[in-house]
């Protein structure tokens, strides 16, 4: 199995570090990398006084201007957490939105006021997404055993498939209905096992109503990895797919509904990593709205180093889930860009993760809380750009005493309070993002002696009366205004009020059980809203967003298109394109025959179907001569030399 979580020796950098209380050693230094982000947490001892800080910046390695990452954040043995001594001494932080494949130099520093810096130079590359040109094809079609997997002997079910197979194989499935089937076989870092349906959704796995799994991934007693399952319709089971102590799963382009459990990797021994869930759909049992905390979840994970984006989520008791044991294990996380509606519980859910989950471009409407961190054991985790809308009780669940949560650039528009958490939370910056409710705006109470708390530059609107009922609570004390708030507490020096005449089309709800749909809101600003161009730059996070210097408040910058929510079934989807290229397409529309025009070079192009099917695929020639190609729309899509994405154009057959 490949190790996701790596530690670098520290005697390797390049100054020597004292050994007294209040001067940070640096023990070990982790490293995680996802397709866009990298992930560094320092174990430090030392210290004692708090003072010391860790900035990271980077570059690409062919590039010589760094560049800063994002701000990090420190855990101490002495904060409490989930009603326990944390016992953890760390800094984390993230640097962001990097391009898939490509190595970078990360340059890490710890600046120690009390006599000692230490500064670490790393070179790390991001995973990207291969093609596999070596696999051995087999296929199957609906049975119950028997064929050789020859296309023209093909297995008689996919049991029969999974059970005759080995690493670098490649099951080409046909249309039809299957039986449920257990995948005990591993593949290899090059040589996977890959599952794809012939036709996108044409094969479906049909568990009929069992009690287990529709698909079934390795066992409880051993440890199974690099299988990938893609384009099927998966449904009837407790377990839409059931992984095992597994890594390295590739699980994209499906369709699993009427399950209890979409995607669950389980049983907690530890080894559960490197698990990518991309542009699926889940559709749960579970019937919105309702009391009690159900326990079915679309995506249930353990472990290490996952990316969980662009899939849409409706009827389950938590939509993404990081919750259980074993807690304080749990390290470089991402999810962004998927679309939840109708979850009874949380949208979002990473309790128990230790540093650097990145939670971003996620849409959330109908549901109790948008995002829970309870706990997180030092941080950092991220939270941004997400838009959360008819939210039950809190915008982000801060319960059983989080520690180290930077919350930026959010939109949370909801009945009652728009946050409210109970004592304990810590380490928090909480900046940038917009929060409107019936209630108060926060309630938040019992706060934590010696916490960094930076609340500032956010928004707020109640539809309370200030002149009536108070806005805020802050550590229990009651502020009609956010000018009483600045003046009674060191938090909001640039804080606003404003109304809901900021968006673009937006109520707040008054009766969460009503229900929405993201059809009835839209949390763009309008031209002259107060909340653009007077957020607050944050390293990193602003990046890919800002282009004019000058951040917004909430989720978006004005003027930029809502993102990308949920898969993409058209096409090849946009999840598997490491750049988009412009390139023409002469003539367009076509009969037979098409030149690609770029400067650019690529190695390869295919011709995919509307639905997403492959109908040809040549090598870098730029004239393509084709046949036999039915009237309608097509896609072209233009790789690189590794056999990654980098470009996409539509053209029309006559």
């Amino acid at each position: 199995m490949k190790v996701s979580f790596s530690t670098i020796v520290v005697s390797l950098f390049l100054y020597s570090l004292s050994a007294q209380e209040n001067i940070v050693s640096v023990i070990s230094l982790n490293t995680t990398v996802s397709y866009e982000h990298i992930s560094i947490h320092a174990n430090v001892e030392g210290d004692d006084n708090l003072n010391a800080s860790m900035q990271l910046s980077y570059k690409l390695a062919s590039e010589s201007v760094y560049k800063d990452g994002a701000e990090c954040m420190r855990a101490h043995p002495s904060m409490e957490v989930d009603g326990s001594a944390l016992n953890r001494n760390f800094f984390a932080g993230s640097v962001m939105f990097l391009q898939p494949g490509e190595k970078y130099d990360i340059k890490v520093e710890i600046h120690e006021p009390d006599g000692v810096n230490f500064l670490g130079e790393i070179e790390l590359t991001t995973k990207a997404l291969k093609s596999y040109d070596n696999l051995i094809e087999y296929y199957a079609v609906p049975g119950s055993g028997g064929g050789t997997g020859a296309a023209a002997d093909p297995f008689l079910g996919l049991q029969e498939a999974a059970d005759n197979i080995s690493a670098g194989s490649k099951v080409i499935v046909a249309d039809g209905i299957y039986s449920p089937f257990e995948i005990m076989q591993s593949g290899a870092e090059d040589l996977p096992i890959i599952f794809q349906a012939e036709t996108l959704h044409g094969a479906t796995v049909d568990g009929a109503g069992t009690d287990r799994g529709a698909i079934t991934i390795g066992a409880f007693d051993t440890e199974t990895g690099y299988i990938h399952i893609d384009g099927f319709q998966i449904k009837g089971a407790e377990w839409g797919i059931d992984a095992q102590n597994t890594s390295n799963i590739i699980i994209k382009n499906n369709k699993l509904s009427d399950v209890n459990y979409g995607y669950v990797n389980r049983r907690e021994q530890g080894v559960e990593s490197n698990q990518y869930i991309t542009n699926n759909e889940f559709i749960g049992r579970t019937f919105w709205p309702q009391s009690g905390i159900p326990s079915g979840r679309a995506i249930d994970l353990r472990g290490n180093n996952h990316v969980v984006s662009y899939n849409s989520i409706s009827n389950f008791g938590d939509g993404v889930s990081l919750d259980g044991p074993p807690y304080g294990s749990c390290y470089g996380i991402d999810i962004h860009h998927n679309d939840l509606i109708n979850i009874i519980d949380d949208f979002i859910e990473v309790d128990g993760m230790v540093s650097n989950a990145r939670i971003y471009r996620n849409r959330g409407v109908n549901g109790r809380a948008g995002v829970s961190i309870a706990p997180v054991y030092g941080g950092p985790c991220y939270i941004f750009r997400n838009e959360f809308y008819n939210v039950e009780i809190s915008t982000f669940k801060m319960n059983r005493s989080p520690a180290g949560l930077y919350i930026v650039h959010n939109t949370g528009v909801k009945s009652q309070n728009a946050m409210s958490s109970p004592a304990g939370w810590q380490e928090t910056i909480l900046k940038n993002n917009i929060l409107c409710g019936t209630r108060y705006c926060f309630e938040e109470f019992g706060l934590v002696d010696g916490s960094n708390d930076d609340w500032n530059y956010n928004a707020y609107f109640s539809t309370r009366d200030a002149a009536v009922d108070p806005w805020f609570k802050w550590n229990d004390n009651r502020y009609h205004t956010i000018e009483e708030l600045q003046a009674g507490e060191a938090i909001e020096a640039d804080g606003i009020a404003i109304d809901m005449n900021e968006f673009n089309n937006a109520s707040v709800p008054t009766v969460y059980e009503s229900g929405f749909s993201s059809a009835d809101f839209d949390l763009q600003l309008v031209s002259n809203a107060s909340s653009r161009n007077t957020g607050v730059s944050l390293p990193n996070i602003n990046d890919p967003f800002v282009s004019d210097g000058a951040p917004d408040r909430g989720a978006f910058e004005y003027g930029e298109e809502l993102p990308k929510y949920g898969p993409d079934f058209s096409v090849i989807n946009s999840t598997e394109l490491i750049s988009s290229m412009d390139f023409l397409l002469i003539p367009n529309p076509v009969s037979n025959f098409i030149e690609i025009q770029t400067d650019h070079y690529f190695s390869e192009s295919r011709i995919y179907t509307i639905d997403g099917i492959l109908v040809n695929s040549f090598d870098e020639q730029k004239f393509l001569q084709f046949q036999e190609l039915n009237s309608g729309l097509y896609y072209l899509v233009l790789y690189d030399a590794n056999g990654r994405g980098i470009g996409v154009n539509k053209f029309v057959v006559k």
